[in-house]
């Protein structure tokens, strides 16, 4: 399946703010998350890559639908994480989350870093996986609960 890796734009922040709940509600089991009042979980974190310069926050579509989304953030200069990434369940194990990272990591050149928890098996496997099946070596460190994978995309240009 192909799959576009597209800035959201401002009209798609509904959009966004829809895929982090059920991100969030994903992640409640590994993280710390608490609904709030209304019902939702805090998205002040996707808020941010929706204002600042460095950030890009990616809506992915698979044959025009809207599958996900991806939060990319300037680490430092020439370095890169995806902070965020969230593909609906009926599309994961199609081969869209890949085709997503791979079309993500290409769009800038350089270092790269990418967290998840270790205790979400299933993130864990998909990131030891993927980054390497897209011909990436990559090195393992610990920082605060998180795992952090790091490699280097040459510039193609």
């Amino acid at each position: 399946m192909s799959v576009t890796a597209d800035l959201a734009t401002a009209d798609e922040t509904e959009s966004l703010l829809y895929f982090w709940q059920l991100y969030m509600k994903d992640l409640a089991e590994f993280r710390k998350s608490v609904v709030q009042a209304d019902g939702r979980y805090r998205d002040d974190r996707l808020r941010t890559y929706l204002v600042y310069e460095d950030h890009h926050p990616f809506l992915l579509r698979s044959e025009g639908e809207m599958v996900g989304f991806a939060l990319v953030r300037k680490s430092k200069p020439g370095s890169h994480v995806i902070g965020e990434f969230f593909i609906k369940s009926e599309f994961r194990r199609s081969g869209i989350g890949r085709s997503a990272v791979a079309e993500i990591l290409y769009k800038f050149a350089g270092n790269w870093e990418i967290p998840f928890q270790e205790e979400n098996v299933k993130a864990a496997s998909f990131w030891r996986g993927t980054i390497p099946e897209l011909g990436q070596k990559t090195k393992e460190f610990n920082l605060l609960d998180d795992v952090w994978l790091s490699f280097t995309i040459a510039d193609t240009e």
